[in-house]
């Protein structure tokens, strides 16, 4: 749940950023963001719930304009070795991170960093180390789920799934029901059982094809391949891992879980040919993730891995469950700085209550 109203987005925010009040009293320090991608020019959006995790490429630059001008972008090593505690940080640092490593983090958003002269941790999973590009195997089930006839109907005993009739007011939550049902099983099996529901949807086997023979939707949606994972880290950027298929993580039981987390680390370090010492916890938010996938994270070699919630500075910092301010296409530029200073978060505890990330995950 987002508490912004219209006078928080056009008159608080925008007051206390330009007064200076957001960064002279923000809190202890580093603070994390997090990006999903960066719209490729001429996308049009397909639906929120989708790309409202993306920002276009003029916000991004005046939001890392505005972090270079009133803040200190660190590098993901030097956030590494403050994290064990090898080197002390100036205040307010920033570390920059993005998720899933989709080919727009290429195209889009590596040109914005280069010209700033800024560096990112970006995490991908083990399908940027194939040979061919493919789709987040979620956004996949989303979009067939847009482009299936109504209502929504599907059967799969094998992984006791039966859902509908379903209207298309339910698509959302029909989807994230199928998310974590699906979470249980390793990326082959998922794989399989996304065929079904694509028979049982009523779409060809060239559905797919159609969709992403547009350019700009194959930017928008597929992850690098091999080839674009190395050349994202030959252009300085860092390299985590975002597990193997990204999985609901906390639905996964603890063998799927280990492999999820410990075999992404082996595969991408075997194609980039250097260390791979981050980890990205693919939703990573306290629903998704439980205290033994943290627990994975650090005996699978990583050295410190990532939420996907409850940052900004000041925030509980543990070094397996970094907390990081989620960036969205909506948010203005005076938001975004509530955000990083962690003026939102506490905003939001002392209007609705409840814990901080690590108390959530039973730290």
């Amino acid at each position: 749940m987002r508490l912004v109203s219209p006078a928080l987005k056009h008159i608080v925010f925008p007051v206390l950023s330009k007064s200076g009040y957001l960064r002279y009293t923000a809190g202890a320090g580093p603070a994390v963001v997090t990006y999903h991608g960066v719209f490729p020019s001429g996308h049009r959006i397909l639906h929120s719930a989708l790309d409202g995790n993306l920002v276009h490429a003029d916000s991004l630059r005046r939001q890392l304009q505005l972090l270079k001008k009133r803040y200190h972008v660190i590098t993901p090593e030097d956030f590494l070795r403050w994290s064990e505690g090898e080197l002390s940080l100036p205040p307010r640092s920033i570390l920059l991170t993005c998720d899933d490593a989709l080919q727009n983090a290429l195209t889009e958003m590596v040109p914005i960093l280069r010209e700033l002269g800024l560096s990112c941790l970006f995490f991908a999973t083990a399908a940027s180390a194939d040979e061919t590009p493919s789709m987040l195997w979620y956004e996949e089930l989303y979009l067939m789920l847009l482009d299936a006839s109504e209502p929504i109907t599907l059967s799969l005993p094998e992984a006791n799934i039966s859902i509908g009739p379903s209207p298309p007011a339910k698509t959302h939550s029909c989807w994230w029901n199928l998310v974590e049902l699906l979470s249980q099983f390793d990326g082959e099996l998922r794989r399989g059982f996304l065929d079904q529901i694509r028979k049982q949807l009523g779409l060809d086997e060239s559905w797919k094809q159609r969709l992403l023979q547009n350019a700009t939707v194959a930017c928008r949606f597929l992850m690098l391949d091999r080839a674009g994972l190395q050349q994202l880290a030959a252009s300085g950027m860092t390299i985590g891992a975002h597990s193997l298929s990204h999985p609901v993580l906390a639905r996964a039981p603890d063998d799927v879980a280990w492999r999820e987390i410990s075999e992404s680390r082996t595969v991408l370090e075997k194609v980039l040919g250097q260390t791979v010492w981050a980890f990205g916890y693919p939703f990573g938010n306290a629903a998704t993730v439980s205290r033994r996938d943290l627990r994975l994270a650090e005996q699978a070699g990583f050295r410190c891995a990532f939420m996907n919630a409850g940052g900004g500075f000041g925030a509980n910092i543990d070094r397996f469950a970094v907390p990081r301010v989620h960036i969205t296409a909506d948010m203005s530029l005076s938001e975004f700085e509530a955000h990083i200073a962690g003026f939102y978060r506490t905003l939001r505890k002392r209007l609705l209550g409840g814990d901080d990330l690590a108390t959530a995950l039973g730290a």
